[in-house]
């Protein structure tokens, strides 16, 4: 269930219908029904007058529930968080209802309410002229804090029974929920050893991936290498090449340079020869 507070949030400045916008939106008992359902958590009836002055004269169930009425005196001031009915009045067959807002005096009602100046859910000030009386939260709703109003609205909102209720305690006295929380507790520590695991292997798998790109470098350098030395080895088979070619052509010249030399001895050692005899 809301606070009084937080719907106040949520409405102030629109114009609010029931049981949704497209039913009576900007009248004053629409506005009231849905503090009563958000805020007090049950269903707001009929008011079986076709007005708002019957959520006073009827008083129809289950308002009972949840409120008590208090009759308008003259030296009432209404308390924050009540919900003020008028009673008909010449030109209003209707009445009026509103919820009674901080600073009320004596003399002056301070309220929220749709259709008095405005059909907006708007804050108002006026006399207590034909203001009947007030429905005032009973204690046990009045006094309850945010957290057991919201547990109570939990309740309505999934229909949850006494039977449920009392399983739940049951639970808790088989010492079920402790079970259940160790379970949890020995979970979470199970996770967190994983995590653990899990980010060892992942910083032994960044450092594998490192020493891999440090391998790869000096290969893609070892390789690099190898061509340049391949090439360095195809340029000396060249020049051996030439070297050889160069080689094999002078002792091709030596060579005939030797017959030359041999023919030339030969002649030189025949004349020697003539002269001897």
């Amino acid at each position: 269930m809301k606070t009084l507070e937080q719907f106040l949030s949520d409405y102030l400045g629109k114009s609010k219908g029931y049981p949704d916008d497209n039913s009576f939106k900007g009248e004053c008992l629409s506005i009231c029904k849905l503090y009563i359902k958000e805020c007090f958590g049950i269903n707001p009836p009929a008011s079986g007058s076709g007005s708002a002055y019957g959520y006073w004269s009827k008083f129809p169930n289950p308002l009972g529930e949840v409120f008590e009425k208090v009759l308008n005196t003259d030296d009432l001031i209404p308390q924050k968080g009540w919900i003020g009915i008028m009673e008909p009045w010449d030109g209003n067959p209707y009445g009026h209802i509103f919820i009674v807002a901080d600073d009320s005096t004596k003399y002056l009602c301070k309220n929220w309410a749709q259709n008095w100046t405005s059909r907006t859910f708007q804050l108002e000030s006026n006399r207590y002229t034909n203001v009947i009386g007030f429905l005032k939260p009973k204690s046990i709703i009045n006094d309850m804090t945010d957290n057991e109003k919201l547990l109570l609205g939990l309740i309505n909102d999934n229909g949850i029974t006494e039977g449920d209720i009392r399983w739940v305690i049951d639970l808790k006295a088989k010492q079920t929920v402790p079970k259940l929380e160790k379970k949890v507790s020995d979970l979470e520590t199970e996770i967190s050893e994983i995590k653990q695991q899990l980010g060892e292997l992942t910083e032994k798998y960044n450092n594998n991936e490192k020493e891999l790109k440090n391998c790869q470098s000096s290969l893609k350098t070892a390789n690099q290498t190898i061509e340049n030395i391949s090439a360095e080895l195809e340029t000396a088979n060249k020049e051996k090449t030439n070297y050889k070619s160069w080689y094999e052509s002078k002792c091709k010249e030596l060579n005939e340079l030797k017959s030359k030399t041999t023919l030339i001895e030969n002649i030189i050692n025949f004349i020697k020869s003539l002269f001897k005899k």
